[in-house]
């Protein structure tokens, strides 16, 4: 009972004593941040005082991995420097509480100047977000061309289309001069000469015989000179003067003389209306596309173009009512001089209006390479501008004779020409596209070794006869053909794979 009586004033005397320091310290705390920020940490729990400069730590090690979204909710109150001075004023308060210090500090200014610091750094952190990629993980796009050392194709200028080897085709002659160091044949050498006007008189036999034999290119025939009776001056002929035939028996008999459509048997003709023959190979008639073959009859073919900047005005729509199912784009070219690879002008635009009017598409690069490297960037370079886009036909190594009298690839020879091909078409492959090789018959038979491109699509060019000589997926039968849609002349292909 008595320790009862005379602990209690000492209880007493301590409890006033400690109410005096908590009031204190309360009218301390007020002071320095306000009744609302001591009444704010008053409410919080023990052991939640977090270093800020811990919290700046963690923030920056995962920079690279965070979007601006989650640095945001990462963020804490002391990092923004345009707050309410009630937060600035709880930082200090905070600081100044001796209960609870940071695991991390051993000394008491450190503490207090600790926040300073974070809230400096913390407030430009938003803006390394701004400035860097969308994604992180990605470099710029220089960086990504570096990295995986894909050649783009430049952007043609006045100088580089001067360069276009498509620009200005060499007039070629008609007995086609064998490249330096090619072999020559009896059959060639026994070709017609020049005569003194520079012209030479062959026949149409002797004209197709040639075309065969390989040794005229067929895009210095005109198809007018094909035909067995001279066209348009033999009509002229018969129309004046008139012909006549005698049957078995010696009488005249007037030739039968059809013109425009005619079936016979279930097969279907038309019949040219200054010969009077059947026509042959791919034709236009009344603004729509047509094949015969050899013999004249009419034949279902699949019938496609194939465009550059130089048709630059088409309506897709009148092209493919005309019957035209796909298109083969020029994607780009390399300049016969300096080497450079440039794109098409029009290729962008061509692909996304034959897109949209519904046409498969094909595309095709006309090579300068010199070497498989070389062919090798070339392919990469179209891999580049597809950027993915799907096609419906191959894209093609078009080898040929450049516009410029000395192209830097106009006298590779067989091997060298055939090893750029193949390295082109493996690339392509490498890309994951289907790759092809486009040249006339003439090439494929004296430029290159066609036997070591049968793996790869086939394109060959031959005008003025019914069918391709040679096998192929791919046969453009006109350079000249007219059909709506386009004011020029415009070349035609037939697909044989659909």
């Amino acid at each position: 009972m008595r320790r009862n009586d005379t602990g209690t004033p000492k209880k007493k005397t301590r409890r006033a004593a400690g109410q005096m320091v908590a009031s204190a310290v309360m009218a301390l705390a007020i002071a320095v941040g306000g009744f609302g920020t001591t009444a704010l940490l008053a409410s919080q729990p023990a052991g939640l005082t977090v270093e800020p400069s811990a919290l700046l730590w963690e923030g920056e090690s995962n920079a690279a991995h965070s979007t601006k979204k989650d640095d945001k909710k990462e963020a804490p109150k002391p990092s923004k420097t345009d707050s309410a001075s009630s937060e600035a004023e709880s930082t200090a308060a905070s600081a100044a509480q001796p209960a609870a210090p940071s695991q991390n500090e051993t000394e008491a200014p450190a503490v207090s100047e600790a926040p300073a610091a974070p809230a400096e750094e913390t407030a430009a952190s938003p803006a390394a977000p701004e400035a860097a990629p969308a994604d992180p993980m990605m470099g710029s796009i220089e960086e990504l061309e570096q990295e995986n050392n894909f050649p783009s194709l430049q952007q043609e200028t006045e100088a580089l289309a001067a360069e276009d080897p498509l620009s200005a085709p060499v007039e070629q002659a008609a007995e086609a001069q064998p490249e330096a160091g090619a072999e020559t044949n009896s059959e060639e050498a026994a070709l017609p000469v020049k005569t003194e006007e520079g012209t030479i008189l062959l026949t149409p036999e002797e004209i197709r015989a040639a075309l065969d034999a390989g040794t005229l290119d067929e895009s210095s025939i005109d198809p007018a000179c094909l035909t067995d009776e001279n066209g348009l001056l033999s009509w002229l002929w018969n129309l004046l003067f008139g012909r006549s035939d005698k049957d078995d028996s010696g009488s005249s008999t007037p030739a039968p003389v059809y013109s425009g459509w005619r079936t016979v048997g279930g097969k279907t003709y038309y019949y040219d209306q200054y010969t009077n023959q059947p026509v042959k190979g791919i034709q236009s008639i009344d603004n729509k596309l047509y094949y015969f073959d050899a013999n004249g009859v009419q034949q279902n073919a699949t019938f496609g173009i194939d465009v550059s900047k130089y048709q630059s005005s088409i309506d897709w729509e009148q092209v493919k009512t005309a019957g035209v199912k796909f298109v083969i784009i020029r994607i780009g070219y390399r300049g016969y001089g300096s080497g450079a690879l440039v794109l098409d002008p029009m290729f962008e635009q061509h692909f996304t209006n034959a897109r949209n009017a519904g046409l498969k598409v094909g595309v095709y690069f006309f090579s300068q390479a010199v070497n498989e490297e070389e062919a090798r960037e070339e392919a990469m370079g179209c891999a580049y501008v597809l950027n993915g886009r799907k096609l419906d036909y191959p894209i093609y190594f078009d080898t040929e004779a450049s516009g410029g009298k000395n192209g830097r690839a106009d006298g590779l020879g067989v091997e060298d020409r055939t090893k750029c091909a193949i390295a082109f078409c493996e690339e392509v492959k490498a890309q994951g596209y289907k790759p092809g090789v486009y040249a006339s018959t003439l090439w494929f038979r004296q430029r290159v070794d066609l036997s070591r491109l049968t793996g790869y699509s086939i394109w060959n060019a031959h005008y003025g006869v019914a069918s391709s000589p040679i096998s192929c997926d791919m046969w453009q039968g006109s350079c000249t053909a007219r059909i709506p849609g386009y004011g020029g002349q415009i070349d035609v292909n037939i697909s044989y794979v659909g």
